[in-house]
């Protein structure tokens, strides 16, 4: 007649399961949390599709949440891993996770969370020649013409920081005629204005000061032109000639 186990044996089973499960539980749970950050990344990356879409379409995004997207640009408007709705950032061109916390109203809610651009960094990325009097040529009769310069997100820097001829030295640049000068000596800097928040606009200074179609604007290295993004901004691009083109 065989015997079952003893109570003794079962108790030592049982603390052998337990110390195992102890053991199992935080690679479990790490896999879980894992799982989760992997999927608010792709959805995120959809968001992130859906928003370049749609302001290559209509133009900028300034709801903070996903309803103008549902139907046209998202099949549907999806819940993060953690029960909370994603929140699209028009002024730093994120769309974001609050993560496990689900909070993101301080600094320090914010370090859990999962973020995903959907605006390509800060860049010069347009420089325009606008002949506002219609002679064909730059020059400054009447209504002096106009640079325009876009940037690919929207500048945190206050119009102040282009007004001057010290200040647009760091900043900005232009190679006329093959030869490095500062911006400041192809306009007028104190015209400058700064239109739907991306856009540098400056009067012409002197009359055929650069030819479009061949001269070129750049962001000097080093410069101080930001973006809106919080709680850090993120600096401008340098170094790259942006050829100015009629408008």
């Amino acid at each position: 007649m065989k015997s079952g186990f003893t109570l003794i044996e079962l108790l030592v089973v049982i603390t052998i399961l337990a110390v195992l499960a102890g053991a199992a539980l935080p690679y479990v749970q790490n896999y879980v949390e894992e799982s989760r950050v992997a999927k608010a990344k792709a959805d995120l990356e959809e968001i992130a599709r859906a928003l370049a879409v749609y302001e290559t379409r209509e133009g900028d995004y300034v709801k903070t949440d996903v309803s103008d997207l549902t139907g046209r640009y998202l099949n549907k408007a999806p819940i993060d891993p953690w029960g909370v709705s994603y929140i699209v950032d028009p002024e730093a061109g994120i769309v974001y996770s609050s993560g496990p916390d689900r909070k993101s109203n301080t600094t320090a809610d914010r370090l859990d969370n999962i973020n995903f651009p959907y605006q390509p960094p800060l860049a010069l990325v347009t420089v325009k020649w606008v002949d506002r009097n219609q002679s064909g040529a730059v020059d400054v009769q009447n209504t002096p013409d106009q640079l325009q310069l876009s940037f690919s997100r929207k500048l945190g820097n206050d119009v102040t920081s282009f007004d001057e001829i010290s200040e647009i030295g760091p900043m900005l640049a232009a190679t006329v005629g093959g030869v490095l000068t500062s911006l400041s000596n192809l306009v007028v800097s104190s015209s400058v204005q700064i239109v739907a928040t991306r856009t540098l606009v400056y009067d012409v200074g002197t009359a055929n000061v650069f030819t479009a179609g061949q001269d070129s604007v750049n962001v000097v290295a080093g410069n101080g032109i930001i973006d809106q993004a919080q709680p850090t901004p993120n600096k401008c691009i340098s170094d790259q000639n942006v050829r100015i083109l009629p408008q």
